[in-house]
């Protein structure tokens, strides 16, 4: 007698008890990863600025609970405070300091699990399932957990740029006046949050409004240029709610940092001073800035040194030829793929992803040339973004720590705006026949994920225990 075959319903609880029980797989594998990590290789709370992270969480716990008076600065103007008031949450002060140590590294883990759920579900909502698998993958175990392990903000922070980067694009594209108000104030407190993290969101800031302005303006001459009265009435309304939503967005942005740059103008004498940006960028590589402005309090005030001898753009262009400029951007950008390749694992996908985008392109030329024309404002706005980031990025490497540390953030951004090209019509429907053999978008999909899985199983985790990546 023939068995009765399984119903659909079935199959489909028995494929999604199977997709569970892989999710519970992973995640296990990611936080026993990256425990053992924080535990056997991120052995030092004092390398790497976790210590002043630690310091920062105690400071900001004892001005909540009144036991600084006046309260004390935070983060020397180096680091910034929102990290270190998440770990405040967590600190007891019976808790010695390799304690609250330890206990920072459990609360990032967990933290880094939130986020990365939080972008798994941004990343489903804008791609279909393999593409979204894939890049939540990528971001999880090419960098995510080299870094949970430690007491630094780089995952918050790129948590925070990406949905600032995200909402900023919605706004570029979205004009009615509800969603642009909307989207600015968003776009705004997105950007505060990102900045109170790091102080890394000034040029990206200015980039989108500069190219915000602009098209407003271009698409306001544009209808009012036209001779019919009604669409020329439409340009200017919509162009003045956009203006409405720039202003909502500064607003909001200044309103929520306006304690912290107040604070800073009082002691600095600056609204926004960092000195890693105002004086270390300057400077030729750290040991000349740590006998610099670091040596004579620029942490506690604006440095008490002769003026002649603090270090700005004017001075460094004065002092240094092109030649030597043109020799540290090489130096920085070629620092970005050796040390990226040595601490993480993210380098590889990052040339895979951008190889499939060129091939796609040079497959669909025109349709490329049409999508650019149709979004030519976040094309202009992604351009100058990375050219700005990756020359500043560049530029700073002698004076900080790696390039890698910096360049995080902007990882989920490209590879986001890479696997929306992917699947956008007609670059997913790309073909390649290599000796007769067929070829699609969906096999380098496959292929992608296929890569991820056995460097989970082969690789991922001796590299986690073999190489210290709080650098």
């Amino acid at each position: 007698m023939e068995a009765p075959s399984p119903s659909r319903s079935h199959l489909r609880w028995l494929w999604f008890a199977a997709r569970l029980a892989l999710v519970a797989a992973l995640v296990w594998f990611y936080y026993a990863g990256a425990a053992e990590h924080a535990r056997t290789v991120n052995v030092s709370r004092v390398r790497a600025d976790q210590s002043g992270y630690l310091w920062d969480a105690v400071a900001v716990y004892r001005n909540w609970h009144r036991l600084n008076v006046p309260p004390q600065l935070v983060g020397e103007r180096n680091r910034m405070p929102l990290y270190p008031g998440l770990l405040a949450l967590f600190y007891d002060p019976r808790l010695s300091p390799d304690e609250f140590f330890e206990v920072g590294k459990r609360v990032n883990i967990q933290l880094s699990l939130v986020l990365l759920a939080l972008l798994a579900v941004l990343f489903r909502r804008h791609l279909p399932p393999l593409v979204s698998t894939n890049l939540i993958l990528v971001t999880a175990f090419g960098y995510f957990v080299f870094r949970a392990g430690y007491t630094q903000a780089e995952l918050l922070f790129g948590f925070l740029f990406f949905v600032t980067f995200l909402t900023c694009c919605y706004l570029l594209k979205r004009r009615d006046p509800a969603p642009s108000l909307g989207l600015g104030l968003l776009a705004g407190l997105l950007a505060a949050l990102s900045h109170l993290t790091k102080a890394a969101m000034l040029p990206f800031m200015a980039v989108f409004l500069a190219v915000y302005g602009l098209r407003e303006l271009w698409l306001l001459r544009r209808g009012m240029a036209l001779q019919e009265a009604r669409i020329r009435r439409t340009a200017l309304a919509r162009f003045s709610w956009r203006v409405v939503a720039a202003a909502v967005l500064l607003v909001s942005f200044f309103g929520v940092l306006s304690p912290y740059l107040s604070n800073s103008k009082r002691v600095f004498g600056r609204y926004f001073y960092n000195v890693n940006t105002t004086f270390y960028v300057w400077y030729d590589d750290w040991p000349q800035a740590s006998v610099g402005t670091y040596r004579h309090g620029d942490g506690v005030g604006w440095p008490r040194m002769p003026r002649k001898e603090i270090p700005s753009f004017r001075s460094y262009l004065r002092s240094h030829t092109a030649k030597q400029i043109a020799a540290r951007l090489g130096d920085g950008f070629a620092e970005m793929v050796t040390v990226s390749y040595r601490f993480h694992w993210y380098m590889k996908f990052v040339a895979l992803y951008v190889v499939f985008a060129l091939l796609l392109i040079a497959k669909n030329r025109q349709p490329f040339a049409r999508v650019i024309r149709d979004n030519l404002a976040i094309f202009v706005f992604l351009s100058l973004y990375a050219a700005v980031y990756l020359l500043g990025i560049a530029f700073y490497k002698p004076t900080g720590t790696t390039t890698s540390r910096f360049l995080l953030p902007h990882l989920a951004p490209l590879l986001f705006v890479l696997s929306s090209l992917f699947v956008r019509a007609p670059f997913s429907r790309t073909e390649w026949h290599p000796a007769g053999v067929t070829i699609t978008s969906a096999h380098v999909h496959l292929l992608v994920l296929a890569t991820i899985g056995m460097d989970v199983v082969f690789t991922v985790w001796s590299r986690l225990m073999s190489l210290y990546s709080g650098f």
